[in-house]
């Protein structure tokens, strides 16, 4: 692999539908990202943001799994280890296709399973939710245990 320039900017997307931030460490100032916007910044930041621990980078293993900002940078989620170069280890986020993908389920307890591997924190239980108003899924039966695992109600 290639050595990384540090000092190229990437994109970096926020998953919740609110305002994220942190206090760069790299250089002076904060980092703020829009509900559901993006934002450029350097790689080195990102790097030692997650290095540093930063759970909204990091994700819930320091890993990247269900992390709130996603890195869109595909060679630094490998030099991070969330990704493999290979592509068998993929960073764990929730997206369009897996939700579409959780609601193919032919049984509730498969659909189960997997809502609780794939919805773990907040801004995951906001986005299921607005990706089932988003794709117009309309399976009574499981947007009911989606509403009974998030806490919030599909209207």
């Amino acid at each position: 692999m290639a050595e990384l320039n540090l000092d190229e900017k990437i994109t970096i997307r926020n998953l919740a539908n609110w305002t994220v931030g942190f206090k760069r460490i790299e250089s002076n100032g904060d980092c703020s990202i829009p509900a559901k916007g993006t934002t450029r910044i350097t790689r080195n930041e990102v790097i030692a943001q997650v290095q540093n621990g930063n759970k909204l980078l990091s994700g819930i293993d320091n890993v990247g799994s269900h992390a709130t900002i996603i890195i869109e940078d595909a060679p630094t989620r490998v030099e991070l280890g969330f990704e493999s170069e290979d592509g068998k280890i993929k960073q764990k986020v929730l997206t369009e296709d897996v939700v579409v993908k959780m609601f193919e389920y032919k049984t509730i307890s498969t659909f189960e399973k997997y809502l609780k591997e794939n919805v773990v924190t907040r801004a995951e239980k906001f986005a299921i939710i607005e990706y089932i108003k988003k794709l117009k899924l309309n399976d009574f039966d499981k947007i009911r245990i989606v509403e009974n695992y998030t806490g919030l109600k599909v209207e």
